[in-house]
Formats: structure tokens, C-alpha cells, sequence
């Protein structure tokens, strides 16, 4: 499951979660990527998207660096490689990833 939002990337593959954010770096900028196991998951949490403020998915990650992210790319959000912000357009797509996580998480 793929979904883009943001200038950032959320993709799974029902073992790996993978975040991927756009930095500016230099003259053409970067990506930077964030992967990790399903298994080090030790919580997910979806606030879903109001009128004014985007939704925001957060991963509770074991041994995930928490340091933001200062330099995003134009139109991208100051947040730590384990968050994901996303528009009211991708809140179905982002529900239904969120109940494969769970359901691939370890119990």
C-alpha cells in the first residue's frame, strides 16, 4: 500500500513500514527514508483530518530517533520520521492501512 501526502510517502509491504520526506538539501534537495519493521511497532495512532488541520498518523517506534526534521521541503511538515500528515482525501486509505498494521503487528 502506497500513499503520498504532503511531501511525504507512506508505503507498506505487509512487513516494513517505509516514510519517505522531502528535505531541501543542496540544489535539487532530497529524500530522506525511514524504514522499519513491523514488529519494532509498539503502537499506532490515527487523528483523523478536521476542517482546518491535516490528519496525522504517529508510530510508536522501538529505537526510532524522535528529532524532527528542519529543513522540509517546500509545502512538507516539521515532524519526526515516524509521523505521517495527510489530507481528508486519503482518510479511507490511511484507515484501511492502519487496520493491516494492527493486524500484522505481533499480539
Amino acid at each position: 500500500m502506497y500513499i503520498y501526502a504532503r511531501r511525504r510517502s507512506l508505503t507498506f509491504s505487509g512487513k516494513q513500514v517505509t516514510i519517505k520526506a522531502a528535505v531541501k538539501d543542496g540544489l535539487f534537495g532530497a529524500d530522506k527514508r525511514h524504514t522499519f519493521t513491523v514488529s519494532r511497532i509498539s503502537d499506532v495512532s490515527n487523528t483523523e483530518p478536521r476542517a482546518f488541520s491535516p490528519g496525522c498518523l504517529k508510530f510508536k517506534v522501538t529505537g526510532a530517533s524522535t528529532a524532527v526534521i528542519e529543513n522540509p521541503a517546500s509545502g512538507g511538515d516539521k515532524a519526526d520520521m515516524c509521523t505521517f500528515y495527510y489530507s481528508s482525501s486519503d482518510r479511507k486509505k490511511v484507515r484501511q492501512l492502519v487496520e493491516a498494521i494492527k493486524a500484522a503487528m505481533p499480539k
